[in-house]
């Protein structure tokens, strides 16, 4: 092989990856179109207290994991049962979070569901109760993983 077509053989595997990256981002080729997290992505902006669940501590700020269940909801009977369960689950990173239960028809919605908020106030996720809560443990720990707030 001569020197030459080395040459361009070389630069050809260095510049297909780039090309294909390139076609990729701006033309939309091949870029999955699937989502990581379970929960239902809140709006950007919306604080805690805008939806009637309580703000994270001024002196010790955590993520917050709040079940807002109501007296005829049988999953949430269920997620509260296994609270305590559900904070050790969370392993080496549950110090940095707070589990807490409140009434539903105290939130703006008024219907059960389980949020997650960050230490800053802002809501984050929201859950289904009847969610396995398994799903709602991969979503936090990929946040706390990725989070460098609380």
């Amino acid at each position: 092989m001569s020197g030459r077509r080395i040459f361009w053989l070389i630069w050809a595997m260095a510049l297909l990856p780039m090309v294909a990256a390139f076609v990729m981002y701006f033309g939309g080729i091949g870029v999955p179109e699937g989502r990581t997290h379970h929960g239902e992505l809140v709006a950007v902006g919306t604080q805690a207290s805008d939806l009637g669940l309580p703000a994270p501590d001024a002196t010790d700020p955590n993520w917050q994991v709040v079940l807002a269940s109501s007296v005829d909801c049988a999953p949430c009977a269920e997620f509260s049962k296994g609270l305590e369960n559900f904070h050790t689950a969370i392993g080496r990173e549950r110090g940095r979070v707070s589990v807490s239960e409140i009434s539903a028809p105290t939130t703006a919605s008024g219907a059960p569901a389980i949020w997650v908020i960050d230490p800053l106030g802002n809501v984050v996720l929201k859950f289904d109760p009847a969610v396995n809560p398994t799903l709602i443990l991969n979503d936090l720990k990929k946040l706390l993983k990725l989070s460098k707030v609380g």
